[in-house]
């Protein structure tokens, strides 16, 4: 029994695609698991924001009441809000 070439040709076709749509199923499935674990890591730390928001508020009040305490501050990276709106002076 002999097999027409084209069914032959057929046949490796539709396993090529059958492996191709498996391959990008699969790829597609790891961005899906990617994209929910950074959107998770985003909402933490935004949760982490929202919760250090009030601390360096209180943080930046003090120190505009006890001088001593604005290296602290600066040595974080925060700078009092009057500090940033001034004019720099030459």
């Amino acid at each position: 029994m002999t097999r027409d070439p084209i069914t032959s040709l057929l046949a490796a076709a539709l396993l090529l695609g059958v492996t191709l749509t498996a391959g990008l199923c699969y790829w597609y499935l790891h961005l899906t698991a990617q994209n929910q674990e950074a959107q998770r890591e985003i909402a933490r730390i935004n949760a982490n924001r929202a919760l250090m928001q009030p601390l360096v508020a209180d943080c930046v009040e003090y120190a505009r009441k006890h001088t001593n305490f604005i290296p602290v501050l600066q040595s974080l990276g925060l700078r009092l809000r009057a500090e940033t709106n001034a004019p720099s002076q030459k």
